[in-house]
């Protein structure tokens, strides 16, 4: 048995040392479709494919054997598993910003139907470029989305692409921050101890107590089962905020209609009382296709960004194919969409034109099921929060081209320390949920969903040459056009939250 095996290594290094002179004498070694081209042409006609790549997984699996690795396997993810593990991935904390995203250009309760559309065609949008990564790792080969790019667009801003990948995080950790800092405020007021905490006691106590504790784990990978609490989280959230929708609690008369939310003080970052914080607003101001509903897409964008994680859920689908994966992106992107619609609505037939940025800020510190709500949040961010914090730092230690000697204990303690305090003092200016993800979802977003998967499958399917068919050709085309819609959208909307000051 083991005289099989090590014949079987031979046979694949001699293999892998055949594809990579062919790869080593090519003019082009960034252009991984030209190679493949050569490859094929070398071997008499295009019915040779097989025989590529056959010696391509011998290369793989020679190379992943001299790097220590394992030989990796097929995917063995089913359709309902992968369409479990993308829901997983998107939904997230980032919702809870759509409804007080409505309220910025209306207050009527019939704003919910076109929100709804909105979510619905971002949903279809957005799940076409994942899709669209997909194609592009099918043609190139590729494992990682950085793979993709050099593999189409050669070196040139490789790095580009891994500082975006890197802000996606960043972003993240700067949206959880001020989550668990505004959680904090309302469970201590809940609690009635005689205590009032200012926002940026909260950040600075949530902070060094819990946050710094747990970005300095050394084994990170321990918190990550826990990251299903995420998902769990915003499905119980989804139903509580029906659960109040429905039963009235909030509408004149009802328990909780004459309550004293927390709001932010501008000036001082203090706690005040507002009885009119949480208490429906409802009229006639409906402004759909006013620039006032930019921000909202823009959320919405934030909500359905798992694309950096498209290549590895192809790669892990059983028999994968584009028409399965497809399935797999259709039912998760279809399932988080009446998530999305269910919480964006509940929340803002509740408060109409009152609806925090943080739904949950609009609730009563008296509600039993909106504490339970902010508790269940607190604790999944807290598990999340340092798993982001390490895809950040991770991707900025790439950037920064430490090499990995360098990246000692002490090193990465003294980086943590650093990046931890300035995510923390940017949260303390910018402390409003639906900003965080509106900025965040028009420009990292953007570039992520849109721009960088067009640009790599426009590369590919030119490096085809002839032998492009016409339908990719047209895609082509249909991608640029999403692709444009999406970035209009997403400059707008940016700057219709910060310029504009909607």
């Amino acid at each position: 048995m083991r005289k099989s095996s090590s014949l079987s290594i031979r046979i694949m290094t001699q293999e892998s040392k055949k594809i990579n002179n062919n790869i080593n004498n090519s003019s082009n070694k960034n252009n991984y479709c030209a190679i493949r081209t050569s490859v094929v042409k070398s071997n008499g006609n295009d019915n040779n494919n097989n025989v590529y790549e056959e010696e391509e997984e011998a290369r793989a699996r020679a190379q992943l054997f001299v790097d220590g690795g394992d030989v990796p396997q097929g995917g063995t993810a089913t359709i309902l598993s992968e369409i479990i593990s993308i829901s997983k991935n998107l939904l997230g904390a980032g919702v809870l910003s759509m409804s007080g995203g409505i309220a910025m250009y209306a207050d009527t309760p019939w704003a919910v139907i076109n929100a709804s559309l909105w979510i619905v065609a971002q949903a279809i949008i957005f799940g076409y470029f994942a899709i669209l990564i997909a194609k592009v790792c099918k043609l190139t080969e590729s494992r990682t989305i950085r793979d993709c790019w050099e593999r189409t667009m050669g070196n040139r801003y490789a790095a580009a692409v891994v500082v975006v990948i890197g802000l996606n995080p960043c972003q993240g950790t700067l949206a959880y921050s001020a989550i668990l800092s505004q959680t904090l405020q309302s469970l201590v007021a809940t609690a009635g101890v005689g205590i009032e905490l200012t926002y940026l006691q909260s950040l600075l106590l949530v902070t060094s107590v819990a946050l710094l504790p747990l970005c300095l784990m050394k084994n990170i990978q321990a918190l990550a089962p826990f990251s299903v609490l995420g998902t769990l989280s915003v499905l119980l959230t989804a139903v509580g905020m029906i659960w109040r929708c429905v039963d009235g609690s909030y509408r004149p008369g009802g328990t909780y209609y004459y309550n004293n939310n927390l709001e932010e003080d501008s000036n001082n970052h203090s706690s005040i009382s507002n009885t009119n914080m949480g208490r429906p607003l409802f009229g006639t101001r409906y402004e759909p296709w006013s620039f006032k509903v930019l921000p909202l897409a823009c959320m919405i964008f934030e909500a359905y960004v798992m694309h950096y994680n498209s290549p590895r859920f192809y790669r892990e689908l059983s028999h994968k194919s584009i028409g399965r994966y497809t399935a797999c992106i259709g039912g998760s992107f279809g399932f988080s969409a009446m998530i999305y619609v269910a919480i964006a609505s509940a929340g803002f037939l509740t408060f109409g034109g009152n609806a925090d940025n943080y739904i949950l800020n609009s609730y009563s510190t008296r509600d039993p099921v909106a504490t339970a709500c902010r508790l269940f949040i607190g604790i999944s961010i807290l598990t999340i929060y340092p798993i982001a914090f390490i895809g950040f730092r991770d991707a900025l230690l790439d950037v920064m081209r430490v090499p990995i000697e360098q990246q000692t204990a002490r090193y990465l303690n003294i980086l943590t320390v650093v990046m931890l305090s300035l995510i923390t003092l940017t949260a303390a200016f910018v402390t409003d949920l639906g900003v965080i993800n509106a900025v965040g979802g028009g420009t990292v977003a953007v570039a992520m969903v849109a721009v960088f998967p067009f640009l790599m499958f426009q590369k590919a399917i030119q490096d085809l040459g002839h032998t492009a068919v016409r339908g990719q050709l047209l895609e082509v085309k249909i991608a640029m056009l999403l692709m444009v819609f999406v970035v209009v959208i997403g400059v707008g909307g940016v700057a219709t939250e910060l310029v504009m000051g909607v």
